[in-house]
């Protein structure tokens, strides 16, 4: 399940200054908040039942991860998610935070 997972990266990189926004298509509610809480998330939780974040970034199906760079470009994108993906993330991560870290000298 890639929810834990999120959580787990944020716990690691968001005192970085790397954001994590889950996107929730299903509205929210009771079963949203429960879930959230379950698995301690503190990152940003969005609410899109009009599906404008899934057009903008072309999302046709869940789950996705869209890794975005501080210049707002879109530079990496998985469709599905496995747990063996995790150290390709931070490794893409770390590539980004690099590639901003460079660019502000």
């Amino acid at each position: 399940m890639e929810f834990p997972r999120l959580v787990e990266l944020h716990s690691k990189y968001g005192e970085m200054g790397v954001e994590f926004v889950s996107i929730d298509t299903a509205g929210g509610g009771a079963a949203t908040d429960t879930f959230v809480a379950e698995h301690n998330a503190t990152h940003t939780l969005l609410t899109d039942t009009r599906d404008i974040v899934s057009r903008s970034y072309r999302i046709v199906a869940i789950p996705v991860t869209v890794m975005i760079d501080h210049e707002g470009r879109v530079i990496y994108r998985h469709l599905g998610f496995a747990d063996e993906m995790v150290p390709r993330l931070e490794g893409e991560i770390e590539t980004l935070m690099a590639w901003k870290e460079a660019s502000q000298t």
